[in-house]
């Protein structure tokens, strides 16, 4: 089968990121990965080649992306999302790692969560961009977990609204590279970093640009060397969870991208477990929990209850934490 061309239509935000920083960001590719393109004359800017990576971008500039390594830079369409809630009104999915939950523009062509939902032909809200009907909230690529779709016009609108009124929350979990003091709320504005558009950092003043941003983290279990943690979102913003251990000089397994600099390397260790709703229509409260993929399961059965079997450990162990979150920060 053929394979498409990406396309990327610069936005203001990232004005000002150098090429290599940018595609390895949408991508989600290593910046080594990126050269090797640049190498093989697989990346366009503006209709030429590319040729450098540090050339820095400006806004409206477009940049193509030539089949050939290109597999690896696109997830396969041909993907299973469990569905962890139905009913006329909405939906809720366990998103798996890798997937983008929609576009940013028109020209980007990475396949995402929205397209899986109009293929698998899911009834839609139609409110807002074409290519983000049903989105209620967002969870990174990176990030695994709950998400919440509306089926209708209705629910969406009621759906938005508590998420704005924090009717609506999320809890995740997370390992973390050292272990937490205590447990702790960080209550912390956001800014986009001065040098990376994509990427986010706490700041002390409020400005025209900020962001109030809440986050409670509790302790669960540790090694002495990393830590398992619950994170509870007290507002929605873009990287919260990872900006707001940032500044306390903690960051997920996996999370290259906020300086994370151990060894794990196969995935961020980050995952939407549990989501809460009131429901749009019956007004019923509903809690949701998203089961934790193999991957992340496996990691936390082999560094924190190795001694026990598997059985034993899903038991004793993934099962309570369904308890131990409502528990914490309520």
């Amino acid at each position: 089968m053929e394979r498409e061309i990406l396309n990327f239509l610069v936005t203001s935000q990232e004005s000002g990121m150098r090429l290599d920083i940018f595609l390895a960001t949408k991508l989600n590719l290593s910046r080594n990965k990126i050269n090797k393109m640049l190498h093989n004359k697989q990346i366009t800017l503006n209709q030429t080649q590319a040729s450098k990576n540090g050339i820095i971008l400006k806004e409206q500039d477009q940049i193509h992306i030539f089949p050939s390594l290109l597999e690896t830079a696109k997830p396969t369409p041909k993907i299973h999302i469990p569905i962890l809630y139905e009913d006329e009104d909405l939906l809720v999915l366990n998103k798996p790692i890798n997937l983008v939950v929609h576009k940013t523009n028109q020209e980007d062509t990475q396949y995402t969560l929205h397209e899986w939902l109009k293929e698998q032909n899911f009834k839609l809200s139609n409110l807002g961009d074409s290519y983000r009907e049903g989105i209620i909230h967002r969870l990174d690529k990176t990030t695994s977990g709950a998400i919440v779709i509306a089926k209708n016009n209705h629910s969406h609108q009621i759906l938005s609204q508590q998420l704005k009124t924090k009717e609506m929350g999320r809890y995740y979990l997370c390992v973390i590279n050292q272990p937490l003091k205590q447990d702790i709320i960080i209550d912390s504005p956001l800014i986009r970093h001065p040098k990376n558009r994509l990427k986010y950092i706490t700041t002390s003043k409020q400005t025209p640009d900020s962001k109030d941003a809440k986050t409670a983290f509790f302790k669960i279990i540790d090694n002495g060397k990393t830590e398992l943690i619950g994170a509870k979102l007290f507002s929605g913003r873009t990287h919260q969870i990872r900006a707001h251990l940032s500044k306390i000089n903690r960051h997920i397994l996996g999370d290259f991208f906020y300086n994370y600099k151990g060894n794990y390397t196969q995935r961020i260790l980050l995952h939407s477990s549990l989501l809460y709703l009131k429901h749009p229509t019956t007004q019923k409260p509903l809690k949701i929990y998203a089961p934790l993929f193999e991957d992340m399961l496996l990691f936390l059965h082999q560094n924190f209850y190795a001694s026990q079997d598997f059985e034993s450990f899903t038991k004793n162990f993934i099962l309570p934490l369904q308890d131990i979150y409502l528990s914490k920060f309520t």
